[in-house]
């Protein structure tokens, strides 16, 4: 799929944010989009060029951070996300298609990000305030203004088809041979894969 069509999603990937990182796939294949993650195929690779090159195919990119910053004692901040927005925003300066690169950067808490990434202060944060639905909103709206021309779906229409797609999802692939433990580590392009199988012949916009 082109240049036109991709979508690099940038967050978190632990069990923890599965309920989020799930509907906004779902999101960005029900809009006949194509989502772009980081997973390794070639253990050989370099995984900071495959990023990269993920970037650079994608016009359009998700970046959550809403693990920028530790929460308790011990725990550790995740700079992963801010650190590839930081290569999002660098590789406009390429030239070509790449200036006309689009971003969306969400955010659990409101305000949250200026106190661990001040340099965007001012931009057009996206907050979700740790609802799953709020972020399949967002993001709708998102592509709302990206794609003008078109009539997209409400956010409460794609929030519907999102949970009878995974009442679907939990009742099948146990009869297909999956335990708990193979949804739970399932590769996100696999999951993909139900996702866009589920959506095929049904009407989305």
């Amino acid at each position: 799929m082109s240049f036109e069509k991709n979508v690099f999603i940038n967050c978190p990937f632990d069990l923890k944010f599965k309920k989020f990182l799930k509907p906004l796939i779902f999101t960005v294949c029900y809009l006949g989009l194509k989502p772009q993650l980081s997973e390794t195929k070639d253990s050989g690779s370099i995984r900071i060029n495959n990023i990269l090159n993920l970037i650079k195919e994608s016009k359009y990119s998700i970046h959550d951070l809403s693990r920028a910053e530790s929460k308790k004692i011990n725990e550790k901040a995740r700079f992963n996300m801010p650190f590839e927005l930081g290569l999002d925003l660098g590789v406009r300066e390429g030239g070509g298609e790449l200036e006309d690169k689009v971003c969306l950067i969400l955010d659990s808490q409101k305000y949250r990000y200026q106190a661990t990434l001040s340099d965007i202060a001012g931009s057009d944060i996206c907050c979700y305030n740790n609802k799953p639905e709020e972020l399949v909103r967002g993001v709708r709206n998102w592509f709302v203004s990206n794609f003008p021309k078109e009539k997209i779906p409400t956010g409460t229409t794609i929030w519907e088809n999102y949970n009878e797609f995974s009442y679907d999802f939990e009742l099948d692939l146990p009869k297909e041979g999956y335990k708990k433990k193979d949804i739970e580590t399932m590769k996100h392009s696999e999951y993909t894969k139900f996702v866009k199988n589920w959506l095929s012949g049904r009407p989305t916009k």
